[in-house]
């Protein structure tokens, strides 16, 4: 199991130091993604692994009937979706996935991170949204993919949104998508839609503040689905697949960052997001694990919600959280 949290908290220490002004930007401890709570037992499509299965869950294995099944394993608290024989079928070649079809999104904010794959593989494997008529030749959607590329070199790779019209894959981005992915190291994919506009992310971890790409498209064809993740050969239907994920996570929205400003001078703390981030509280912990958090007063300026602490703060712990109305449907 990867240690990338999707949801954070933002933890305070004063201490005397020499007069400045000092902003905080680390990724892992002083920016915070919001914790979104949802009305009811689910707070959110989230899923670590760390149980061992997949439960909530629809395995995604159009091939079986033919004796070409998709493998699902939980190695390290990750989820391993395979498939081991090649197909040799050129327009049906070996693909596997697992959707969450507890929950239709329209607008939605997905993520995962890819923790391990077989480098030396011409496949195709990521994010999938707005997914609908799940089944051999029917399955409609879109997808947020890394191809490794034909030739398999040390620098080969892109990266696609693609509309999906009866599991045939159509490329819709714009601009730059070239990029290869090191296997010596994490990712973190990121696929966001608002309406008819699309855009996919890639994140080197622990680094999850600046993506190392970003891609864009516009398609209205499909309103709403469900999300998951997809491995699909690319080779004509001679090859096979093998990724692993981890921390996959679904939200109607993107998530604002928590993030603070200490003024040395006078030790006090400022901590901030964005004002277009509306029906926030913010709420605090002077632990983690907290078992109580205590709501914040907050003032809304120009251009952020502000939270102001004097000095003497000690250890103090910040988090988001936003009740939502309908969500689930």
């Amino acid at each position: 199991m990867k240690t990338t949290c999707v949801t954070r908290a933002v933890p305070v220490q004063l201490k005397p130091t020499r007069p400045r002004l000092w902003m905080g930007l680390h990724a892992a401890a002083a920016v915070a993604t919001a914790l979104l709570l949802w009305p009811g037992p689910v707070q959110a499509q989230l899923d670590d692994f760390n149980d061992g299965n997949d439960d909530g869950w629809q395995r995604y294995s159009p091939l079986a009937p033919f004796g070409l099944p998709g493998v699902f394993s939980f190695p390290n608290g990750g989820y391993r979706i395979e498939t081991r024989i090649p197909s040799g079928m050129p327009d049906n070649p070996g693909r596997a996935g697992s959707i969450r079809t507890n929950v239709v999104l329209t607008d939605f904010y997905i993520a995962v991170d890819v923790v391990n794959w077989r480098d030396d593989l011409q496949q195709v494997f990521g994010l999938l949204a707005r997914i609908g008529n799940i089944g051999l030749g029917q399955t409609t959607g879109y997808a947020f993919t890394y191809d490794r590329g034909s030739g398999v070199t040390p620098t080969s790779g892109d990266f696609d949104i693609s509309r999906i019209d009866g599991e045939v894959p159509t490329t819709i981005d714009r601009g730059p998508s070239g990029y290869h992915l090191n296997p010596a190291k994490d990712y973190r994919f990121v696929f966001i839609g608002k309406g008819p506009n699309l855009e996919g992310r890639v994140y080197e971890l622990p680094n999850i503040e600046t993506p190392v790409l970003t891609i864009t498209a516009t398609d209205s064809t499909y309103p709403s689905g469900y999300g998951g993740l997809v491995v699909y050969d690319n080779t004509g239907g001679k090859g096979v697949t093998d990724a692993t994920f981890d921390n996959y996570l679904a939200l109607p929205e993107e998530p604002p960052r928590l993030k603070y400003l200490i003024i040395r001078e006078t030790e006090e703390l400022q901590v901030f997001w964005p004002v277009t981030f509306t029906g926030y509280i913010l709420e605090s912990s002077p632990v983690l694990p907290a078992t109580e958090w205590t709501q914040e007063e907050v003032f809304e300026g120009p251009q952020f919600f502000y939270h102001w602490e004097g000095s003497n703060l000690g250890n103090k712990f910040f988090r988001l959280r936003k009740p939502m109305t309908g969500w689930p449907p």
